[in-house]
């Protein structure tokens, strides 16, 4: 029987990506396997977000003491999901590019994710993080509907 013995998730606290640990940690249950909960931080140049002022900062999207909250959270919906070993990670860096390099990094052979944006109009146009991680992560990755709780 296939199965899995290592998988990642990330998270940024939102309640899509929250639905996702829940999915990882059940399924990390069901296999036995270590589960590790990433929350990518990082930063935005305004540039980037359309600011007037023409000075060039950076802009927490996520900060590293957001990145402690959001994974509070997930460790106590792993444990309510009874995954049996949970490894809580901030990673700095885009959360894409996070989750691809976490399959080596933590030896992951499962990546969950949830499908938030996939089905939008910026998000074909502009890329996503699930379709990202999808399209390069060198593992299985299972893409969470998160529709079923309410949260697209």
């Amino acid at each position: 029987m296939h199965g899995y013995t290592s998988i990642a998730v990330g998270t940024d606290g939102s309640p899509t990506s929250l639905v996702a640990v829940r999915s990882a940690a059940s399924l990390a249950r069901a296999f036995d396997a270590d589960l590790t909960v990433i929350c990518a931080h990082y930063s935005a140049n305004t540039s980037l977000l359309n600011t007037a002022n023409g000075e060039q900062a950076k802009v927490d999207i996520v900060s590293v003491d957001d990145a402690k909250r959001v994974l509070e959270v997930a460790e106590r919906i792993a444990k309510e999901e009874q995954a049996p070993r949970v490894n809580l990670q901030i990673k700095s860096g885009q959360p894409a590019q996070v989750m691809i390099d976490a399959a080596q990094e933590f030896g992951v052979d499962l990546i969950v994710v949830g499908n938030k944006g996939m089905r939008s109009l910026a998000g074909r146009v502009f890329g996503n993080i699930p379709g990202n991680v999808a399209k390069k992560a060198p593992v299985d990755v299972l893409l969470v509907d998160t529709r079923a709780e309410g949260h697209d």
